[in-house]
């Protein structure tokens, strides 16, 4: 009975330089991944929930379904584990994030192995990757867009292994079955690996390796992760398709011209940028990668589709760690060249400086200090802090109205977060179920008819024409009143409705 490939490929060094690869960076990718670790780790109990953490987590804990209006079951239930095990601990939900990202390093590390990358090469990848704007920030959070690069990452590793083995002459369809595995994973987080698979047997169709096609495990995979799909689009069936509806609005939010600047910055200042497009050039142009030029056009390609069809800028962020790797593996055979070997101290000082803004985006300020300059940037301070106040503001105006009333008074939010954010942090303070109108909450369902008064929390007022009397009760005031999305949102009541909520609520379903 023969070895296996990887069994040929780890007892024999001269079968692995034959492959074109060299050993795994064992020391410094794994420090790169636990510092990294233990950084988001750190910092995770900081401020409170993220706006969509709350969401993910009233979605898992009061409205599990088969499907959501913008995401698919498998972060709500993680959301929902998590509090399961430990309730209302940060440190407990964002420590699969944390995992996630480190996972997201060592991945890009090893890609860049089996493109040939030697030690050098390999931490370089793996370092841009820890120190991206975006994948560093979201893995602060539990996040559909913190799962995705990580799982982009695994199939497009597992497609160079397949290739690699293929060229050598041997047949590793066990590869091919485990991108399966990871395509169903990641059609139950967003259904954006699908565009990912689509582009790849494109450019593989295009450009080869084309025996690849004729593959039974990619096809019968293909049927699996349909299969396994059913329930989620039976759902989205069932619900008139609003993952398309959610598309559009994305669509309308994002600002095309600005789309590729914007999708290299999320990639890294000066490091990731660089990397990626680089990385780019050399899987599309260079002869050693020219066996994977077909990952170079499904980049290519997957860019150009967000780009048309108004995509986020971080979109693309799955294929990062493999632009990070193709780059870094492109600079080691440039100083390999005679005269190309005096610039090995530029990374010394580069990396170090590229790393700044990724780190002053966490949440390391001292609330009172973002109190007295709320010009330092800090996505977390606007999105991480006052829900509890805001839980705090309704739960007080609820309680102060007459006991009559109060029995038929139903309690709605402006939007998904601040519903979502009375959910879970206002229950507990006796505020019923919320309601809201926008987006994905829509879909949680109506107000009961029997409502005869409504708690409205938020700013704008369109429900204001359906009731014959408001009246504002409280506004939300911030811990050290630090400025972020809750600071002033209004607490009204609202009598005489003029509709049943089930006349109302098909009309005022909000994107």
């Amino acid at each position: 009975m023969s070895a296996s490939p990887s069994t040929v490929e780890r007892r024999n060094p001269n079968t692995r330089a034959a492959m074109g690869t060299t050993s795994f960076a064992r020391v410094p990718v794994p420090l790169l991944a636990g510092a990294t670790t233990a950084l988001l780790l750190v910092l995770s109990p900081r401020y409170g929930y993220l706006s969509d953490e709350l969401y993910f987590l009233a979605a898992g804990k009061y409205y599990l379904d088969w499907g959501y209006m913008d995401q698919q079951p498998l972060v709500p239930l993680l959301a929902r584990w998590a509090d399961a095990l430990a309730p209302d601990s940060l440190l407990v939900l964002r420590f699969v994030p944390a995992l996630v990202t480190a996972g997201g390093i060592v991945l890009t590390a090893l890609i860049a192995r089996d493109l040939g990358g030697d030690h050098r090469a390999q931490t370089l990848a793996a370092a841009a990757y820890a120190i991206s704007p975006w994948l560093l920030l979201s893995g602060h959070w539990l996040a559909a867009a913190t799962l995705a690069p990580l799982e982009w990452g695994l199939i497009l590793w597992l497609l160079i292994r397949w290739t690699r083995w293929h060229r050598a002459g041997f047949r590793r369809d066990r590869l091919l079955w485990g991108t399966t595995a990871v395509v169903v994973v990641g059609v139950q987080t967003k259904f954006q690996v699908v565009l990912l698979c689509v582009a790849v047997l494109l450019a593989v169709l295009a450009v080869g390796p084309r025996r690849m096609l004729r593959r039974p495990a990619v096809w019968l995979g293909a049927g699996a992760v349909l299969a396994t799909s059913v329930p989620t689009l039976l759902w989205q069936h069932r619900n008139g398709w609003p993952a398309l509806d959610m598309g559009a609005v994305v669509a309308g939010e994002t600002r095309r011209l600005l789309f590729v600047p914007n999708a290299l910055f999320y990639s890294g200042v000066v490091v990731g940028a660089v990397l990626c497009c680089y990385g780019l050039w050399q899987l599309l142009r260079a002869p050693e990668l020219a066996e994977y030029r077909f990952l170079g056009w499904t980049v290519l390609g997957l860019v150009l589709f967000f780009l048309a069809a108004g995509g986020r800028p971080n979109y693309p962020a799955g294929t990062f760690g493999l632009l990070f790797a193709a780059g870094a593996v492109g600079l080691r055979r440039r100083r390999e060249l005679p005269g190309h070997n005096r610039a090995r101290w530029v990374p010394w000082v580069v990396y170090p400086l590229s790393a700044l803004l990724p780190i002053a985006l966490l949440p390391i300020y001292p609330l009172p200090l973002l109190a007295a300059h709320p010009e330092l940037p800090s996505y977390s301070r606007m999105y991480e802090t006052g829900w509890r106040a805001l839980a705090r503001t309704t739960a007080s105006a609820y309680r102060e109205l007459p006991a009559e009333l109060r029995e038929d008074t139903v309690v709605v939010a402006e939007s998904y977060p601040t519903a979502a954010a009375l959910d879970v942090h206002g229950r507990e303070l006796g505020i019923p179920r919320a309601y809201s109108p926008h987006r994905g909450y829509w879909f949680f369902g109506a107000p009961p008819d029997s409502a005869r008064a409504m708690l409205y929390v938020g700013s704008e007022h369109p429900l204001a024409p359906h009731f014959g009397d408001r009246r504002q009760l409280d506004t939300v005031r911030t811990e050290h009143n630090v400025v972020n999305i809750a600071r002033g949102v209004a607490v009204t009541l609202y009598t005489e409705p003029e509709l049943s909520w089930s006349e109302l609520w098909p009309r005022i379903r909000g994107m």
